[in-house]
């Protein structure tokens, strides 16, 4: 298992468009890419940070093919973003998580 962990600062007015771009972003890379999806997260000073998974770091280092219909939402998600901080990845050595049931904290 390969894990990515993607931090933003996002621009007030721009974080309810982030999110939505994101959240369809994501779908498109399960559906096309073979991820395992992302989670997305609240920082407490108001980061965004995103812990993605993955079967392995080739998977992600995938580019093909181009997500369907998605240039309005890298364009949200590109301006959204007032700062990218570092991407960490990083692989499982010692895998516990357990997921009882999706939960939808909407």
């Amino acid at each position: 298992m390969f894990t990515v962990i993607y931090r933003w600062h996002i621009k007030p007015e721009m974080e309810e468009a982030f999110r939505r771009a994101w959240h369809r972003r994501t779908e498109k890379l399960c559906a096309t890419r073979s991820s395992y999806g992302s989670r997305l997260h609240r920082e407490l000073d108001g980061t965004l940070c995103a812990i993605a998974l993955w079967p392995s770091r080739e998977a992600w280092e995938v580019t093909e093919p181009p997500l369907p219909d998605d240039v309005d939402d890298a364009t949200i998600f590109r301006e959204s973003v007032a700062e990218w901080l570092p991407t960490l990845t990083m692989e499982a050595i010692d895998d516990l998580w357990t997921r009882p049931g999706a939960v939808d904290l909407n």
